[in-house]
């Protein structure tokens, strides 16, 4: 009511707000420059003072909340700072019949009005059929070009192509809208993997591309560690695409929510891959495993491999004027009662850590043991995954001849729930065990690619450089807490990983 009195107060000359939007469409893009002359024309035939313009370049006509432009002008109306919204087209206000019915019942509650500069606007019986004709003919375009985008989008699919164009890191798009290898950004794109999966972080790698002058996209910015794990993530330098989950039919523009890689679904693409299935199941568990740690810049040389053997924590490094230490980030933080702050005096331990590698690297013999405990943890993690996926696969079997005794009848329901539960129980940790069994090309490369001349060169490097030669060699580094103050036993123990994975 407030809002139709305010309007009886009104300038007898009505004031008017322009709305724009241009389609995405391409062949009903009409620039916002020839929809704004034809709006201020048919404001100027009527009388009306343009006393503002809002846009929305380049949205979808089918989206209202991410529209900023539309709810900018309906909102004029309201605060009763215009009295009417001109569009050069009713379907530039909107292809969906319930937002141009909200907005015009949003308009007509403010004691306003929406014109179209180019169609019918009185306000008779015959006005309003034809405007409800123009505002069904909008949405038939929008369901008719989402038809044809989804026919386009089902013909890429199936020839092995994203089902959106567009550049991808590490490749050239063809004329045929086909992809192969970049001759030079192809190889490093698979060297991101593997300095992954050699314990390098996300901010690494992104320091690495920007000091290199490799750009992101076509706009030639700088890469941020966001992209980075986006690009490796997609699986697309593995030769794979990732299937896009269907909307609900209730939230036909809800955006979908991104899920980790090692929950998503791919499907084979048709480009050639920069990496082997093994390297990218190996990122997937890496992935996996690290989503929690925080990697930085700067790191100590043993940030990430200390273990506390009283909780099984991590271990975080800090340094005061006093030295450095190693302290089990659990017992630091809660303090729990029974739980004692196991700590270490970070050079005492590195200097273990150091001589160790050190002599792996001298000694031709310890390599060549290490490889070879390497190769037959490699195989016996193979028979893993096999008992694994066939387990998993006789558990889907018994689920469906569980389903199948339902429908008929032969089972109750409760029987039925009792018993599925118990073997999507036994699915679950079939699954943690398949993605356990996950091999890591970069392990087990590690030791063969050691250098011999590792204690010449070791002096020079950079606790982040040490960090990232001993992650593929070493699981863990367990300490187990002092005997007593001032204990200075050797209180810890180095787990090669090739031991580790053995256990």
């Amino acid at each position: 009511m407030s809002a139709r009195i305010t309007r009886l107060a009104a300038p007898a000359v009505e004031r008017a707000v322009i709305y724009l939007r241009q389609s995405t469409y391409r062949e009903e893009s009409i620039s916002l420059e020839v929809q704004e002359n034809a709006a201020r024309q048919h404001a100027e035939r009527n009388g009306y003072e343009v006393v503002g313009v809002e846009s929305d370049p380049g949205v979808t006509g089918r989206s209202w909340k991410r529209r900023a432009g539309v709810q900018a002008a309906i909102g004029a109306l309201e605060a009763g700072t215009a009295d009417v919204v001109v569009v050069w087209r009713w379907s530039r206000l909107s292809r969906s019949r319930r937002d141009w019915a909200v907005a015009a019942d949003m308009a007509d509650l403010a004691g306003g009005r929406i014109e179209s500069a180019t169609e019918p606007n009185d306000r008779t019986a015959a006005g309003r059929f034809a405007r409800g004709v123009m505002t069904e003919l909008a949405a038939f375009e929008s369901e008719r070009i989402g038809e044809q985008w989804q026919e386009a989008r089902d013909h890429r699919v199936a020839r092995g192509l994203p089902s959106t164009g567009g550049p991808r890191f590490g490749y050239q798009q063809q004329p045929d809208r086909t992809y192969v290898p970049d001759p030079e950004l192809g190889p490093v794109l698979a060297e991101l993997y593997r300095l992954y999966l050699s314990g390098w972080g996300s901010g690494q790698l992104t320091r690495l591309l920007n000091e290199r002058g490799i750009t992101r996209g076509r706009t030639n910015r700088p890469w941020a560690y966001q992209d980075v794990t986006q690009v490796l993530d997609a699986g697309f330098g593995a030769g794979l695409l990732v299937k896009t989950p269907p909307r609900p039919k209730d939230q036909p523009h809800a955006a979908a929510r991104k899920l980790p890689v090692w929950e998503r679904e791919f499907r084979p693409g048709a480009h050639e891959p920069v990496i082997d299935a093994a390297t990218w199941d190996a990122y997937v568990a890496a992935r996996r495993a690290r989503t929690k740690e925080r990697v930085r810049s700067g790191r100590p040389m043993l940030s990430g491999l200390l273990r506390c053997e009283d909780c099984g924590g991590p271990m975080h490094h800090n340094a005061w004027k006093g030295g450095r230490m190693y302290i089990c980030s659990r017992g630091s933080m809660t303090n729990a009662e029974g739980m004692r702050q196991v700590s270490v005096a970070a050079h005492r331990v590195e200097a273990t850590v150091e001589e160790w590698v050190l002599q792996l690297a001298d000694d031709l013999n310890a390599r060549r043991s290490a490889e070879q405990q390497t190769a037959e943890r490699g195989q016996r993690v193979e028979m893993t995954a096999r008992r694994a996926q066939q387990q998993i696969e006789r558990v889907e079997q018994r689920l469906v001849a569980l389903t199948m005794k339902l429908a008929d009848g032969t089972m109750s329901d409760a029987t039925y729930r009792l018993a599925a539960a118990t073997l999507e129980a036994e699915r679950d940790d079939a699954t943690r065990r398949l993605h356990a069994a996950a091999r890591n090309p970069e392990r087990e490369a590690a030791p063969a690619r050691l250098s011999p001349d590792l204690r010449r060169q070791w002096p020079d490097m950079t606790p982040e450089v040490r960090n990232a030669i001993l992650r593929p060699l070493i699981a863990r580094v367990e300490v187990r807490r002092a005997a007593h103050r001032g204990d200075r036993s050797v209180r810890w123990t180095i787990i090669p990983t090739w031991a580790a994975e053995a256990e």
